[in-house]
């Protein structure tokens, strides 16, 4: 639930009233939207206030000198211009205060019965970002300088293709117990199988003369893709 934020003039209200006007700020960033809202409200009108809040970490982010997010630095700003106007006070929540107690009851009308909110994009938005994100993470694939010979049987950024198979990772990357990648990193001094010919993942699946009861037909083109999907 969101807060709500309320300044108490001369006339108090009893719990069942409501307030003139209620703000509605962002759920997220309620507490700190109220605070700013209350000193723009005293900037406006040269009067002195008090803003009491029950959320420290809305108190602690305002008063750090490392906080880097914009919305917190603008408020920051808005409490800086007012300084000779505003004074925040931190109170203990659920504790009796009228004010705060009050600042709770609006905020609990303003969540069942309140004005409703226009959201700019539809809940289906999330469809939209997460084709967004397969774009970025496409352009990426395609466009990375590595992963050449992953990228010739992976042409594309694909969430069904999860490979938790070690095997099927050794021969989609070409990394493994093998000699030509072992030598790579300077853990074995000769790149070559015993056999003499470059001992990388393809010569074990399809050449080497000790491997082949296990020899695979390596299939090229659109076969591949189709030979991919059923490893996986």
């Amino acid at each position: 639930m969101g807060r709500g934020g309320l300044v108490v003039r001369s006339r108090p209200r009893g719990p069942g009233s409501k307030p003139d006007s209620i703000e509605e700020p962002p759920c997220k960033r309620a507490e700190l939207a109220a605070i700013n809202f209350a000193a723009g409200w005293a900037l406006e009108r040269n009067v002195k206030i008090k803003v009491f809040s029950d959320s420290k970490s809305s108190i602690e982010a305002i008063r750090s000198p490392k906080v880097k997010s914009n919305f917190v630095l603008s408020v920051k700003d808005n409490l800086y211009n007012a300084k000779d106007l505003v004074s925040l006070v931190w109170v203990k929540a659920h504790a009796g205060s009228p004010g705060n107690e009050l600042a709770d009851h609006f905020a609990k009308i303003a969540s069942s019965c309140g004005a409703d909110m226009s959201i700019p994009a539809p809940y289906s938005y999330v469809r939209v970002c997460k084709k967004f994100l397969m774009n970025e993470w496409n352009s990426y694939w395609k466009n990375s300088t590595t992963g050449k010979r992953t990228k010739e049987i992976l042409p594309s950024a694909n969430l069904d293709l999860l490979i938790s198979n070690k095997y099927v990772i050794y021969l989609f990357t070409n990394h493994g117990p093998f000699p030509a990648y072992l030598c790579r990193f300077n853990i074995l001094n000769n790149p070559d199988c015993l056999c003499g010919e470059h001992g990388d993942v393809d010569h074990y699946l399809t050449s080497c003369m000790y491997t082949k009861d296990y020899h695979l037909l390596l299939p090229t083109g659109a076969a591949r893709t189709h030979w991919t999907r059923k490893l996986c």
